[in-house]
């Protein structure tokens, strides 16, 4: 019997014992019976509370025309609300007993909000409210078409899933360790003669081998594997590794984030970035190693660093995309980089050949990660010094100039240091192992960096930081569209949201300021919206949620585009909507910029139609 053809059931003890039942010749946990009925328990025990009238009652008969997996949304939902309210009530009285020490929530307790915003994500990945979900069967009732958990793919599409992750997934965010993967997969292939109380599978191996194929399977829909329902396989097994404050549930939290990153739905994973920030902080990971005692493997050593920069980056970008409190302060972080060496060069207590010590040096599949971390970094140090409330005590000592131009510098090392993207054969399904990647990354800092000064009512912005602003906004828009034209690139919010603001700087600048206006011209301008809007709607094409991104950028240009041929020459404050070809009117860019706004994409930004509406043109 191969491992895939095993069912993904709940499991209960971090080791799993499977006994065959010899009627049905399927295996199950030890403790099957005794755990159905403590849910059966559970479950009258919520029923007495919520329908009493029923519960002491016989059942009522089973209507046949009503799907057995279809329950009412608003009884499901308070059941579950009900439910966990209850467990929140008991977990928040746990409390440390140390003499003095004031009450601290235990390791389950994080576990318990964890869980509220996996069942948060799952409602929301598989919302009855979206169209696709429910239909009507051949009898004209309404059924439930909700993913369920599936079976692991058969081992050659398991390996085409897991290759397409590590190619793509796994170079940006190397927090899972390859080859330890690859000997979970293995399992895969079993000889049926070996016999399934040979493969030890556990609640571990059987999440992360489902959760990389569900992240794999977004990559790559047409091999014809569900997503989602490979990702509420996963999530089976999920209670069982955070029952432990350790490297595998930083990792398995990771794990749901990425997830969130490529699936449109779900909760966001600024959220999970945080989540899993917090545990590397509970952990001691956001500190340099020389604090602790010589760990004895050197794999758990590296791979503490990267679940430490995975979550810090991710959590770093989310935050500055939304404008909200970083979840560690800049000057909080001392954790070295990992080893520039490869993945499988790693071994649980050595290391197999010479790490990347130079520039010059080749790259290999550790490399870009470690690169992108150090500008992550350094957006983390922009949104601190030049975004963040001041400290009153350091009024006055504040140079914000300077600290500009020191991040500029730093800023322009770090391009110099860029590897060569590597060459390969393989399709580009994600912008990280495109050409493009570091300059997306470079002129996105940058924009960062200054954008601030553009708004900036107070003070006269020098003509120098428009121009700045204008050259990375079209610079962005540019190789959006070379990466989304014609191509297979995923969308993800990150992207969404880069795009967007690079647009809307673009045409702030040529609205606020006539050196960027005589810099430009009428024909680069009008290439560079035209640039800015194929990809927005390339990408609404591809998903529904762009489209209002699409609908207000291609007001806000053509707006733009006739005050630069000179054919409207009158104040920016009058109607907007009025060259839009569609011939949308003002109250249906205010329900866009509603939508945009509730997204956060438009946080910080407000100040760009504002003050675009106070210009005169020349």
């Amino acid at each position: 019997m191969e491992l895939r053809d095993v069912l993904t059931v709940s499991v209960l003890d971090p080791v799993i014992c499977l006994v065959e039942d010899p009627v049905t010749r399927t295996y199950r946990p030890r403790n099957y019976v005794e755990s159905l009925e403590k849910r059966v328990a559970h479950l009258e025990n919520l029923l007495k509370q919520r329908r009493p009238d029923i519960a002491n009652s016989d059942l009522p008969p089973h209507d046949r025309n009503q799907p057995a997996s279809c329950t009412s949304k608003n009884d499901s939902i308070n059941e579950d609300n009900d439910g966990l309210e209850n467990l929140a009530s008991k977990v928040g009285l746990l409390s440390l007993s140390a003499a003095g020490a004031e009450p601290q929530y235990l390791g389950t307790s994080s576990i318990f909000a964890f869980s509220r915003l996996i069942n948060s994500t799952l409602r929301q990945v598989v919302s009855p409210d979206l169209p696709a979900v429910n239909s009507l069967d051949a009898s004209g009732n309404r059924s439930c078409l909700l993913p369920s958990p599936c079976l692991l793919p058969d081992y050659d599409s398991a390996v085409q899933l897991s290759d397409v992750y590590f190619q793509n997934v796994n170079t940006h965010y190397p927090f899972l360790h390859e080859a330890t993967f690859r000997a979970w997969e293995s399992m895969l292939i079993m000889d049926e003669s070996v016999g399934i109380g040979n493969c030890h599978p556990n609640s571990v191996s059987l999440f992360f081998l489902n959760m990389v194929y569900a992240v794999g399977a977004l990559l790559l829909p047409n091999l014809g594997y569900s997503a989602e329902s490979l990702y509420m396989s996963a999530l089976m097994y999920i209670d069982d590794i955070l029952a432990y404050d350790n490297l595998e549930a930083v990792q398995a939290i990771l794990c749901c984030a990425i997830y969130s990153v490529r699936s449109p739905t779900g909760t966001s994973h600024w959220k999970l970035a945080g989540l899993a920030l917090r545990q590397c902080i509970d952990l001691g990971y956001h500190r340099n190693t020389k604090h602790f005692p010589p760990f004895g493997d050197v794999l758990g050593v590296e791979l503490r660093k990267r679940v430490f920069w995975c979550a810090y980056v991710l959590e770093t970008q989310a935050a500055v995309m939304l404008g909200r409190p970083l979840g560690i302060p800049y000057q909080e972080v001392d954790a070295e980089y990992p080893i520039d060496i490869d993945d499988l060069c790693i071994r649980d207590n050595e290391l197999i050949g010479t790490p990347r010590t130079s520039p010059a040096d080749a790259p290999n599949n550790m490399t870009r990660a470690i690169h992108t971390f150090r500008i992550r970094r350094l957006l983390n140090r922009i949104y601190t010094h030049l975004y963040s409330k001041p400290d009153p005590r350091c009024v006055g000592k504040h140079d914000r100039q300077r600290d500009i131009r020191g991040i500029r510098a730093e800023i322009e090392n770090w391009r110099t240091e860029t590897p060569p993207t590597p060459s390969h054969t393989n399709e580009e399904l994600v912008l990280f192992t495109t050409e493009d990647w570091y300059d997306l990354e470079y002129y996105y800092t940058i924009l960062q960096l200054y954008r601030g000064q553009i708004i900036d009512y107070r003070t006269d912005t020098p003509d120098s930081v428009f121009l700045e602003c204008l050259g990375a906004a079209e610079s962005i828009c540019q190789r959006y569209r070379r990466q989304f034209l014609g191509k297979r690139t995923s969308c993800t919010w990150t992207a969404l949201h880069e795009l967007f603001l690079a647009g809307l700087t673009y045409l702030h600048c040529l609205w606020a300021s006539s050196a960027a206006r005589n810099a430009c011209g009428y024909r680069r301008a009008n290439t560079t919206c035209n640039d800015c809007i194929i990809t927005l709607v390339i990408i609404a094409e591809r998903w529904d949620a762009a489209a209002p991104y699409r609908e207000i950028f291609m007001v806000l240009a053509n707006r733009t585009i006739s005050m630069m041929s000179g054919r409207v020459i009158e104040s920016a404050s009058t109607n907007m909507t009025s060259s839009y070809p569609g011939g949308g009117d003002e109250e249906d860019l205010t329900v866009w910029l509603g939508m945009v706004a509730d997204a956060g994409v438009l946080h910080g930004y407000n100040g760009l139609f504002d003050r675009s509406k106070q210009i005169v043109v020349p």
